[in-house]
């Protein structure tokens, strides 16, 4: 997510869970028998969220830097002991290299890529240019959430997450765990829905780089969120 104001906001809510605290993974009771676990990994630090942002191509921005690449290592450290997971990204490359360390961490098969999982599409103004982020920004602090031409809504970020878990629900062969890899926006509007908060107020999502949080899916496809923005410490 490569905007200064919603950085700045994130920041905010990073002490959800503050690093360097007990293990909030641990501290967490086992799930009834038939749950799917789903942990929701926030990408580690980009090129993109430097702030001021480097002067390169935009997909030359889109990789982790060396301490974005700790936090993912950190994140696939905490998810080590928690069971054999599969692991699914979003098909960003910063996304996609947080994805191949913490599935290195735990062990898992190959990452897959799934773009339900991609950054929220912004979409185009009336004039047909692209809009930017402190335009959608406004319109959700305005308690606004659009759906632009050739954009999304935070609620439809959310339903598309959760479509995802639904079918790793119905699919996961007696797999009990999931790792996804995403954005914060994303991991907040899907969070968001779970939890009920209207929309426009799943912004800013207050999930930093490097994250956990986890939501509990029932056999019967109740969703109850577990944790968040946990950050765990680095080594």
């Amino acid at each position: 997510m490569r905007r200064r104001a919603a950085l700045a906001l994130a920041c905010g809510f990073a002490a959800t869970v503050p690093a360097g605290a007990a293990d909030a993974l641990a501290d967490l009771p086992a799930p009834p028998a038939g749950t799917l676990r789903v942990y929701l990994v926030r990408h580690g630090q980009a090129l993109s969220n430097l702030e001021p942002t480097p002067a390169l191509p935009e997909e030359q921005l889109d990789h982790l830097t060396e301490l974005g690449t700790r936090q993912s290592d950190a994140a696939g450290r905490a998810l080590a002991s928690r069971g054999e997971a599969s692991v699914l990204s979003s098909p960003a490359s910063r996304a996609r290299e947080t994805a191949e360390v913490v599935s290195r961490g735990v062990g898992a098969r190959p990452v897959a890529v799934d773009a339900r999982l991609q950054p929220l599409v912004l979409g185009q103004a009336a004039d047909g240019r692209k809009l930017e982020w402190k335009e959608r920004i406004a319109e959700w602090r305005a308690g606004k959430d659009p759906s632009p031409p050739g954009g999304e809504s935070m609620e439809r970020v959310g339903e598309r997450v959760s479509e995802l878990v639904r079918e790793l629900l119905a699919g996961r062969k007696g797999a009990s765990a999931v790792v996804l890899v995403a954005h914060s926006e994303v991991i907040g509007a899907y969070l968001g829905r779970v939890r009920g908060t209207p929309p426009p107020q799943r912004y800013p999502p207050g999930i930093g780089n490097g994250s956990i949080s986890v939501v509990d899916v029932s056999a019967a496809g109740l969703e109850a969120v577990a944790l968040a923005n946990y950050v765990p410490t680095m080594p």
